[in-house]
């Protein structure tokens, strides 16, 4: 009988310190999700891709035919390209104001931002109405000899 007695204290130890490791683990969880996002924030991921000038695909040149604009990656960048006749015109695709991806509204002949309803001219991508403080930072577009489209992540 001394023996069941003395099982008694092991057995709530070993409980017990199973409890505290899983206390332990589920607060070191919370900690580790609380300070993740922290430190990507203030220490931001490095930005991956090619550099230098991109030269449209086919589909995307196709689509830029279709739609009369197309937004293309240019050194890691979202680059809106629009086509207005013989003239290509190539601006950054982030607004200005919070960030959001703006789009071409060709019935309107304006660059739209939908987030703040934001509005850019297409020519020169200065702010039209809405919130954003600054006009698209513009890239270079060209056609090249070939009838390829080439964004040079230089601002023109």
């Amino acid at each position: 009988m001394n023996e069941g007695v003395g099982e008694a204290p092991s057995s709530i130890t070993s409980r017990r310190h199973f409890l505290d490791l899983l206390l332990g683990a589920s607060l070191l969880g919370w900690l580790i999700s609380i300070a993740y996002p922290i430190i990507r924030y203030l220490k931001p991921l490095p930005q991956t891709g090619p550099t230098g000038p991109t030269r449209l695909t086919r589909d995307e040149a196709s689509k830029l035919e279709q739609n009369k604009f197309v937004i293309v990656p240019v050194s890691g960048q979202r680059v809106i390209v629009l086509q207005a006749g013989d003239q290509l015109h190539a601006f950054s695709a982030k607004c200005t104001h919070e960030g959001c991806t703006v789009t071409f509204l060709p019935g309107q002949s304006v660059i739209w931002c939908p987030c703040h309803d934001g509005r850019f001219d297409p020519v020169n991508g200065r702010v039209l109405s809405g919130p954003p403080p600054q006009p698209l930072p513009k890239y270079l577009a060209q056609r090249q000899p070939d009838g390829g489209i080439v964004v040079s992540e230089e601002r023109a």
